[in-house]
């Protein structure tokens, strides 16, 4: 893979297995685990959501869960995906029972969009 030339603007696109074992946090900064995988549609080609691993969240042990990809925001200076959700929203999120759908995307719709403080500006 080609390193960044000084000057030139950053690469638009990423690898799936570059994403993948990236931590993803809430905006307070707590970690909620880590991206286990992308679904992406078939169709369209896009990314529809990603499946979480729960890492940080005491109690729900080896679970995962959908999060909308539009939820996630990358924050370039932790080197993570911010996610504006609580421990609640992860723990009453479909799949963290094992019952989700994850060739769907119905049930991701519930998590809110993340919309990083304006004080942030451009850092990210």
């Amino acid at each position: 893979m080609p390193s960044q030339v000084p000057g030139r603007a950053a690469h638009r696109l990423i690898a799936s297995d570059r994403i993948e074992g990236t931590l993803v946090c809430r905006s307070d900064g707590g970690q909620i685990g880590v991206v286990e995988r992308l679904m992406i549609n078939k169709v369209s080609g896009q990314v529809a959501y990603a499946v979480v691993k729960i890492t940080g969240i005491p109690g729900l042990g080896d679970r995962r869960f959908p999060i909308a990809w539009e939820s996630l925001h990358y924050d370039r200076r932790r080197g993570a995906y911010l996610a504006d959700v609580t421990e609640q929203d992860v723990r009453l999120a479909p799949g963290a029972d094992g019952g989700f759908d994850w060739g769907e995307r119905n049930d991701v719709a519930h998590i809110r969009p993340y919309r990083p403080p304006s004080f942030w500006g451009s850092s990210f």
